[in-house]
């Protein structure tokens, strides 16, 4: 492995490899703390995270339905109770980041928060006239800019469509030992369907000019730690040690080259460039 910059924040967490050195599937980690009161709570391949506060526990995006009870089950192996869970924040609807809402909501009663654009989607359960999971009651239809407080936590809500209409990053600080740290919950925000199959699936009109916008608003962005939709965002495009805490360098190295698979793919099937 290349020497890494040693970064300015200290965790022992790290994003991981999905199969063993023998080619075995991993199991599901265990959960664990990444940075104060941030911590990892989902299954394998999809990220699901925790943020503890006074007034209770944020949750943001939920994984698969099929994981039963591994969040809840997760929240308690870290101290919590599934019931103090208040706000669950998902970053686009694709069913890896949201069936897990429902199970969520009966164990605590907590309310769910979604951009206004996929919200519709969640709330319908179809996406362009496809059914594409059971309806999900949203109790807040997010918009830009817009902040949600709990317990003396700011999350800031960042629009950044492509991934879906109403795909969201959300920035907020968080203290840790090392001091205050500015952290981006970036969910898929990064990527775009970059293939026949996934795109007539999942794309939208206007959705190329929207994730060419989003990569430019992603770009301007500032931060210390980043908590994406999933482990080899990090491990396999921007640290392979796994470590969250990424350098500007780093993330413009995940932009550029999702994005220069955009353009390859739309200049290799010309049909979908104007979608």
């Amino acid at each position: 492995m290349d020497h890494l910059p040693e970064p300015r924040f200290r965790t022992d967490f790290r994003f991981w490899d999905y199969h063993e050195a023998d080619g075995r599937v991993r199991a599901h980690p265990e959960p664990a703390r990444i940075y104060g009161p941030v911590y990892h709570i989902g299954p394998l391949t999809v990220c699901a995270y925790a943020l503890a506060t006074a007034e209770g526990i944020v949750v943001i995006d939920t994984s698969y339905a099929r994981d039963g009870d591994l969040l809840a089950d997760n929240l308690r192996k870290l101290g919590f109770d599934p019931a103090d869970v208040r706000l669950v924040v998902n970053t686009h609807w694709h069913c890896d980041h949201v069936e897990g809402n429902a199970r969520l909501v009966e164990l605590s009663g907590a309310q769910v928060a979604a951009h206004r654009l996929d919200a519709e989607i969640l709330e319908s359960g179809t996406f362009l006239g496809r059914k594409v999971g059971a309806p999900c009651r949203v109790d807040r239809k997010l918009e830009d800019g817009e902040a949600l407080s709990l317990g003396g936590l700011e999350l800031v809500i960042v629009h950044t469509p492509g991934q879906s209409p109403g795909a969201i990053v959300i920035r907020t600080t968080v203290d840790g030992p090392d001091g205050p740290c500015r952290a981006l919950f970036a969910g898929d925000s990064t990527g775009f369907k970059s293939n026949p199959k996934d795109f007539e699936e999942y794309g939208y009109p206007g959705v190329c000019a929207d994730y060419r916008r989003t990569v430019a608003i992603l770009r301007g962005l500032e931060f210390d730690l980043y908590l994406g939709g999933h482990p080899h965002q990090v491990r396999d495009e921007m640290r392979a040690d796994g470590n969250p805490f990424v350098t500007r360098g780093e993330w413009l190295k995940l932009l550029d080259g999702r994005a220069g698979r955009m353009e390859n793919f739309l200049a290799r099937f010309p049909q979908y460039a104007g979608r």
